[in-house]
């Protein structure tokens, strides 16, 4: 027998962007299926008017609170309504800021500067995002030098996704196509000191996704774009250009944009732990 789908109110509020409190519930929830989630988001709550707003939603639709407010008077006015009406909440940070301050010998610091440095944080990932939207797909290459990660790979192997999955983490990425019989212009592009990562893709899932592509598109399907043997040519192409330049190769046939990003971060890691040692 079908269990039937259950319905939990999500209440996030935050007194930031609300970015830790979304990706948080949103880990936690990948534990649960067959859950319908209904989320209200509360963001920039730091005044007790703010929190009337968010009281009223708690009341009507009961659920459940995850929160993460740095001010403590304002906190424990939310912990206040929340146990008034009998609903869990859960401070998100709390646990980690606990062990820090074990760790560090040393309590946590009041909220002004604390938010911030949220606030800068918040608007350096906007200035990421809108330099990698500008070097999308090869656009900007006589900045490219100002990127913090340059991503080359051939047609749909998932550039772009990952560049802005990157930006959203505050990294300015810019990402460049190879397209065959056209050599990358490495010498146009400034790029001393750039971390460069290639991306490849299965043969067979490359020819399925662009096939797919072409169809939407309304084009022949039989077109070069979509043949194996040019496919494959062109990824022997680029792994020979990446191994020419010294780049590190990620094959994200079987990766989610997540988990390709995660690597390149590990990667770009190392590569500055290796340049401040040299």
């Amino acid at each position: 027998m079908k269990k039937e789908q259950q319905t939990l109110h999500l209440h996030l509020v935050s007194d930031a962007t609300g970015e830790t409190t979304h990706q948080l519930a949103r880990a936690a929830l990948a534990r649960f299926s067959n859950v319908r989630v209904i989320e209200h988001v509360w963001t920039l709550v730091r005044t007790e008017d703010h929190l009337a707003s968010v009281h009223k939603a708690i009341e009507t639709h009961g659920g459940v609170v995850f929160f993460s407010i740095a001010e403590r008077e304002l906190r424990s006015k939310l912990e206040d309504l929340c146990r008034m009406h009998n609903i869990p909440a859960l401070s998100v940070l709390d646990h980690v800021i606990h062990t820090l301050s074990k760790v560090l010998g040393q309590p946590d610091e009041e909220i002004r500067g604390g938010q911030h440095r949220m606030d800068e944080a918040y608007f350096d990932r906007i200035e990421a995002l809108d330099f990698t939207i500008q070097h999308d797909d090869g656009q900007g290459l006589s900045t490219v030098g100002n990127a913090d990660i340059l991503i080359v790979g051939v047609s749909r192997s998932s550039k772009t996704p990952t560049s802005i999955y990157l930006a959203h983490r505050g990294y300015k990425v810019a990402n460049y196509p190879l397209v065959p019989g056209v050599p990358m212009p490495l010498d146009e592009m400034p790029m001393g000191g750039l971390f460069t990562v290639g991306l490849i893709k299965d043969a067979r899932r490359l020819v399925q996704i662009r096939r797919n592509r072409l169809l939407a598109m309304n084009e022949r399907e039989n077109s070069s774009y979509a043949d194996m043997k040019t496919i494959s040519d062109e990824i022997n192409n680029a792994r020979k250009l990446f191994t020419s330049q010294n780049w590190p190769v990620i094959d994200v046939s079987r990766r989610s944009v997540e988990e390709t990003a995660a690597e390149i971060i590990n990667l770009y890691n190392t590569w500055l732990e290796n340049e401040g040692a040299s």
